[in-house]
């Protein structure tokens, strides 16, 4: 409702938790509350609802005049929704309102009815009525509904006519695809903008995303001086409308128009200008601030420029790009810089090539008679320092222009790649293929290391048997080369062909199970070879029982009728989820059943297939693991890992007060989750307390994937995260990115570590908690202290500006200060001790009834989904694909 209806109470300071001051349980159960009540389910549209406002009303697409775009213009400033559009976006808002006219005693809109439409007042009067009492009337230029405008929420109160009234009116649906057009373009414009910049052209695709939500816009009037000649400046700009004049002293050098720039020296040396540019009309620039990008990056943009470049030279050298990204990374931290000016000595006659390895990474060198013998991203060296030979320069070389060599002396090459290449390099390509296993993911550096000087090297003839069906198993293949045919010994049948860079035979490295084909080489075959001794040798108890837990994961060979209900364990809007147990394995499994009619009627098909792709693109220890789909004619089914445990936000209220080691622990899992998703361009958009458990040895795991995506760039979509974790870019409908799952952790650390969330803490009006997000203000509790910089983090990861909450790089954000003495690796591994493991009744009788009682599975869900409301399904639209579960076939 608009803000005439509502009272608004300032939140209060949150107190550092303790036990005489807090009442914790009574807080945390409050904000559950909220939580569960404040949102509906983010697969919701609301073009899956019938319409229900101002069904009676006569609806005109009317031209508005000046007067009524000022008047309907003045209303919208009382709502921050509005207050952070352009003007370009307002008026276009405003162009799509349509015009309202009812009678007296009309209803606009009931409370408790779901509706998506906002409202300004024309003309005449109209009362607020909340449980059957009128408690405010409404007037000309006041509004109300806004809430609407971003998502389901039902109506808090009844608006009624008083007498005869109109109404200015724009739904959800125009309102979001307005600002979303609006903001393509201009993110399009700015995009190319960017681009076309010869600085920028070295960035990759995320550091220019970053750039773009780090633009700052700047309007200037006709003879106004944007820069002085001789000023320090630390501004790039970019024209995007108008033009400007550049001069100097008293001379006009040149004019500039949209799509020139000016200043870019300033973002890599802070340098001193060099002219003075005026604005010669009304002139829109876009502006990048040097200090703004080591903030963004961490650190400076030349250096980001110069890593950069040394990237695209290893990946372009047949040598280099053989290197594992940490000896990449290694390489890059151990060259130093030279930048030479045009004709300064690059390299001098009689040294020899293999004392250092130059990457050229800007401009070309030349020998003494001006042949161009070195271009840009040319290594020099590198032959020579792995080859070992001691061949020296024949001649001078100098730079051609502006010339930057990076230097990486002879002794630190190979100290940065691990030893010598040849062999480096080899077990490069093992580990390589070891790490697509799944089974050696969580395998320590030390393991990793043991597990290579454990593996041997085998040749097979052509027609050879590498090992024949029902044989025993014993060992793991790697094939380096050649290629091998799986054959069913029973009906001589392929099964398929295996070649270089892939494996077989893995699991028998932890199972005592007889080989299921038969393996024969085709051509000559050279193998990598791992045998089960070597590798129990390497392993420990503990890490044993994870992976044997982690690979029956990986078991594809389910069928759903080998399924039994436990139990039901879970009710959603579209589905129902279910304990089951394997009926010869009797392992447990999560099966989630989403009813077809209630699909069709949600026109939720392109949803489910999507969550059905992430779901199998998402293999990690803190997350819930899809381990297969079905279909039947009533539903599709997604069988998960089950999750023994207890919810996160359950937890919280369990321990009272989390240590700074408890908070720790828990955002450093929440990170890993996110870079394992953030690394598949997946963002979650429905980070908070309950969607995440806690299992039965107190490692957090991941769940409900109902609201994630596949992005690469922006969406504009608001899903069903509660307010409170809500990004402010996603509030206003100006595009966002994966960087807004990173406002959510930071709302959820301030949350451990004070009990409290930053923003409307005390606020149940999700309009108000909106308000509040937006502003960005929030305030440390008196008592907390900045040890190892926790408040700079948390202000990092609720910064406005979305580009600046990483730090630069996920690995900037792990090795922040306050994370020191985390070991993420042993996190990954289970080895860290946990701050709650969860006490759970025991299920073992329920799941032995299953197994002795069982019923048709069926016959289950038919009655748990028995009182399910289904909506009356949409009219197929032309091109539906009938067969769009397919792909849930078992």
């Amino acid at each position: 409702m608009g803000s005439c209806l509502r009272t608004t109470s300032k939140s209060k300071i949150p107190v550092l938790p303790n036990h005489e001051g807090l009442d914790l349980s009574e807080a945390k159960a409050k904000l559950s509350r909220k939580i569960k009540q404040s949102m509906p389910d983010p697969r919701l549209s609301s073009d899956c609802k019938e319409p229900t406002d101002a069904k009676f009303a006569i609806v005109q697409d009317k031209s508005k005049s000046k007067a009524d775009i000022s008047f309907i213009s003045a209303a919208l400033t009382k709502h921050f929704i509005f207050n952070s559009l352009t003007e370009e976006q307002r008026e276009s808002v405003i162009n799509h309102m349509k015009y309202y006219i009812l009678e007296p005693r009309e209803v606009v809109f009931e409370q408790n009815s779901v509706g998506s439409t906002f409202f300004v007042i024309a003309h005449g009067k109209l009362e607020v009525i909340i449980d059957e009492k009128r408690v405010n009337v409404l007037r000309p230029q006041e509004s109300f509904g806004e809430l609407a405008l971003l998502h389901d929420t039902p109506r808090s109160a009844t608006v009624r006519t008083i007498e005869n009234s109109s109404l200015w009116g724009v739904d959800r649906k125009t309102f979001r695809n307005t600002l979303e057009q609006i903001n393509a373009l201009n993110y399009a414009e700015n995009r190319g903008l960017i681009e076309s910049i010869p600085v920028f052209k070295i960035l990759n695709n995320a550091q220019i995303e970053s750039l773009i939500a780090s633009i700052a816009t700047n309007m200037y009037s006709p003879g106004q001086v944007i820069v002085n000649e001789g000023e320090t400046g630390d501004l790039l700009y970019i024209i995007k409308q108008g033009s400007v004049i550049c001069s100097q002293g008293e001379k006009d050098i040149k004019t500039m128009e949209k799509g020139d720039y000016f200043g870019e020296q300033a973002l890599l040396y802070n340098s001193v200008r060099t002219a003075t540019i005026t604005a010669v009309e009304n002139t829109k620039c876009l502006t990048i601030g040097r200090a703004e990008l080591t903030k963004l990056f961490g650190t400076s943009l030349q250096l980001i420029v110069h890593k950069n470049s040394q990237r695209i030279a290893f990946d372009k050298n047949v040598y280099l790009k053989k290197l594992t990204k940490t000896q990449f990374e290694k390489l890059l931290n151990c060259s130093e810089i030279q930048e030479l000016k045009e004709g300064e000595k690059a390299i001098s006659e009689g040294i020899r090539k293999c004392d250092n390895i130059i990457v050229l990474i800007k401009g070309e060198l030349q020998s003494e008679d001006g042949e161009i013998v070195y271009k840009v991203f040319d290594i020099i060296g590198l032959d020579e320092a792995i080859q070992a030979f001691d061949d020296i320069f024949q001649k001078d070389y100098y730079a051609k222009g502006d010339v930057h060599l990076a230097f990486i002396k002879n002794s630190a090459f190979f100290e940065a790649i691990g030893g010598d290449y040849h062999k480096v390099t080899t077990n490069n390509d093992a580990i390589k293929l070891l790490k697509k296993i799944p089974l050696f993911r969580y395998l320590s550096e030390e393991q990793f290391e043991s597990l290579i000087q454990s593996l041997r090297t085998e040749n097979f003839k052509n027609d050879a048997i590498i090992f024949a069906q029902n044989q025993p198993g014993e060992s793991l293949f790697l094939i380096k080369s050649g290629r091998v045919e799986v054959i069913d010994k029973d009906t001589n049948r392929i099964l398929r062909n295996i070649t270089k860079d892939d494996y077989f035979g893995e699991r028998s490295l932890l199972f005592d199970k007889f080989r299921s084909a038969t393996v024969k080489a085709k051509g000559e075959v050279n193998c990598w070879v791992l045998y089960k001794s070597d590798f129990m040798r390497i392993l420990d108890e503990k890490l044993k029982k994870l992976l044997m837990k982690r690979i029956e994961l990986q078991d594809d060979n389910i069928n759903i009728h080998d399924l039994y209900v436990v139990n039901q364990i879970g009710t959603g809007t579209f589905g129902n989820v279910f304990l089951v147990i394997h009926k010869q394995k009797k392992s447990l499994y999560a099966l989630k059943a989403v009813n077809k009619k209630k699909v069709r009627a949600y026109e939720m098909e392109d949803n489910l297939l999507l969550e059905r792709k992430i779901l199998l693109q998402i293999d990690h220890m803190l997350i819930s693991k899809l381990i297969k789909t079905f279909k039947d004619d009533k539903r599709v089914y997604f069988l998960l890992e089950y999750i023994r445990g207890m919810n996160l936000f359950d937890v919280l209220r369990k321990l009272d007060v989390l240590t700074v080691a408890d908070a720790k622990f828990y955002t450093a899992c929440i990170f890993l989750m996110l870079e394992h998703l953030h690394e598949r361009d997946i963002i979650y958009r429905d980070l908070h307390p309950m969607n995440i458990m806690i299992d039965d040895e107190g490692y957090p795991k991941l769940i409900d994937f109902g609201a994630a995506k596949i992005i690469k760039g922006r969406t504009y979509t608001i899903v069903g995260i509660p307010p409170h974790y809500m990004a402010p870019e996603i509030i206003t409908g100006h595009g966002y990115t994966l960087s807004a799952d990173y406002w959510s952790a930071g709302i959820m650390l301030y949350e451990f570590l004070y009990a409290a969330v930053p923003f409307g803490e005390e606020e149940n009006d999700p309009y108000v908690v909106y308000e509040m997000v937006q502003q960005g203000k929030f305030l440390f509790p008196p008592n907390a202290d900045n040890k190892d910089k926790i408040k700079d983090l948390i202000t990092q990861l609720l910064c406005k500006n979305p580009a600046a909450r990483l730090g630069g790089t996920f690995d900037n954000l792990k090795s922040h200060p306050w994370f020191i003495g985390i070991n993420w690796e042993k996190i990954l591994r289970r080895e860290l001790p946990t701050p709650y493991v969860p006490i759970l009744p025991s299920i073992l009788h329920d799941a032995e009834m299953a197994l002795k009682n069982h019923k048709p599975l069926d016959e289950v869900i038919t009655k748990a989904e028995k009182h399910d409301e289904i909506p009356k399904p949409r009219p197929v639209k032309e091109g539906f694909n009938v067969n769009w579960d397919e792909e849930f076939k078992g």
